[in-house]
């Protein structure tokens, strides 16, 4: 990628990231970081980003991008997340009520314990 190219390349990310901050240093960092990437490549790259993240890119996100297969933490949480309301709902579905005797016996312990207080 020549160094115009970069620039632009970080002018875009500025754009869709208003917070992303673009300095002398960091535009000669990118720039030796992308140097083997093809603009095109890098660019489609960062469209992908934009659309799935609300936060700027890292040099890593854009020279090897993570691979659609592999899920995002907030997918992997979203995932178990639903596993356990389907886990709980299921164990609603096959629980019985509390057997009379048990439920009385329960009422007089608390109760009790309320009195004392």
């Amino acid at each position: 990628m020549k160094q115009t190219e970069t620039a632009n390349f970080l002018a875009m990310i500025k754009t869709a990231y208003p917070f992303f901050e673009v300095t002398e240093a960091g535009v000669r960092l990118w720039h030796t970081m992308l140097a083997d990437l093809d603009y095109k490549t890098a660019q489609m790259r960062l469209a992908n980003h934009i659309r799935s993240s609300k936060f700027a890119p890292t040099i890593a996100e854009i020279v090897n991008p993570v691979p659609s297969e592999e899920k995002s933490f907030y997918e992997l949480q979203r995932a178990e997340e639903e596993a356990e309301r389907l886990a709980l709902a299921e164990y609603n579905e096959k629980a019985v009520p509390m057997p009379e005797h048990i439920r009385v016996k329960l009422e007089q312990t608390l109760a009790k314990k309320v009195s004392r207080q």
